[in-house]
């Protein structure tokens, strides 16, 4: 029989990731835990926090306390604007870049750690090469840096600078799989509950403006990105939960203010999805019953 793996994959989102923390709150007290996890950019932060300090309750908790501090970090200054004038101005501010490792490398994922320290669970976190525009996959190199790794999966300009590395040009996941379903699928999950973070109301508005074009672009090359890689999984018959964190309103990838309310919807979101699907199918763990469920269930 074939062994079941469940793997949790985390979108991108910059500060929507407070929803990813939420909602892994939420499926450590309902007693969902995975052995993959699977991030990209945000993603890619939070995945490789839990499998640093493992999925267990203190591990959770600190994961939120640590999404408190970021409200008074500045990771991703809202001046986009102007970070982007200066990058076309060839006299960018990375500032931030460093500031970024400190938190990482301050919160255990220092230098020197390596995906074959992972005992507990197998970690993946995606990148682009800007040179070939293919996905770069860390964690099937146990040798390879965990810091490297989601500093890689976050190089999004303006606020952060892409990077060489053996020949490649890297820079943020999200710009060729920002929801990375195929990811887990190629690395051997037959179940995946997909906790993602992108929100597509903002590019639905009606402005014509530069940013809004920008905006709309992006938004669809994401959602294109993120059908086609869902639909994968299922021609090949692994269930995929997409869940969707989003709140009432749209949130910036850089406004950290509102990260306790997003922790909170997070976890709320993904109770009532454990709750819809134990009424559906009774007390059973997701990965027992082979059917696909995608919900969006804050309230309308």
């Amino acid at each position: 029989m074939e062994e079941r793996r469940l793997a949790f994959v985390l979108s991108g989102g910059g500060a929507r990731g407070a929803f990813q923390a939420g909602a892994l709150k939420a499926l450590y007290e309902n007693n969902i835990h995975p052995e993959i996890l699977v991030g990209t950019s945000i993603g890619a932060v939070n995945a490789a926090f839990l499998a640093v300090h493992g999925i267990n309750s203190s591990s959770i908790e600190r994961l939120i306390q640590t999404w408190m501090e970021s409200v008074r970090m500045d990771l991703l200054p809202k001046h986009f604007a102007w970070l982007t004038l200066r990058t076309i101005l060839k006299t960018p501010d990375y500032r931030n870049f460093g500031k970024l490792q400190n938190f990482l490398e301050g919160h255990d994922v220092r230098p020197d750690l390596r995906f074959r320290d992972m005992r507990e669970i197998q970690l993946y976190l995606v990148a682009t090469d800007l040179y070939t525009g293919q996905l770069v996959l860390y964690g099937q190199n146990p040798d390879q840096s965990v810091l490297e790794g989601v500093l890689a999966s976050c190089a999004l300009p303006p606020f952060f600078p892409p990077y060489e590395r053996d020949g490649k040009l890297l820079m943020d996941g999200g710009t060729v799989s920002n929801l990375p379903v195929e990811v887990a699928v190629s690395q051997g999950a037959t179940e995946i509950l997909a906790l993602d973070v992108t929100d597509p109301r903002k590019a639905a508005k009606g402005e014509t403006n530069l940013k809004a074009y920008l905006n709309k672009l992006v938004n669809a090359s994401e959602q294109r990105h993120i059908a086609l890689e869902i639909a994968l999984a299922r021609e090949k018959g692994i269930p995929v939960h997409h869940i969707l964190l989003r709140g009432p309103d749209p949130t910036s990838i850089s406004d950290f203010s509102a990260v306790t309310d997003s922790i909170q919807i997070g976890c709320e979101i993904t109770n009532r999805w454990v709750e819809q699907w134990t009424t559906t199918y009774g007390n059973h763990h997701p990965i027992e019953i082979q059917m696909d469920h995608g919900v969006n269930l804050w309230p309308r």
